[in-house]
């Protein structure tokens, strides 16, 4: 996971605008090259293991700590989902 922003500069692809009440925070959508599994035995082979695969991550700017990331928003098989998850779960604004 990364820290801040500046880390994570050369994956972002998309970058929303998003709020909590009054405040105004950064969601963010990357490259990575690792999907993350369950790690659940009882889950399929599909979905239980780490694979390396190009994906789509989100991230989400702590908005009390400018440029510092807070929490994860989930890894996804393609740009669209990605787009959707944020929009779904998130008090999105606008794509800037």
């Amino acid at each position: 996971m990364f820290n801040d922003i500046e880390q994570m500069s050369n994956t972002i692809i998309k970058t929303g605008l998003c709020h909590y009440g009054i405040k105004t925070y950064r969601s963010f959508i990357c490259l990575s090259d690792f999907f993350p599994g369950t790690g659940d035995y009882e889950d399929s082979d599909e979905l239980c293991y780490d694979k390396e695969e190009k994906c789509y991550c989100v991230w989400f700017e702590d908005f009390l700590n400018k440029g510092k990331i807070c929490a994860g928003g989930g890894y996804f098989h393609t740009l669209d989902e990605a787009i959707c998850s944020v929009k779904s779960i998130t008090e999105f604004e606008r794509w800037i």
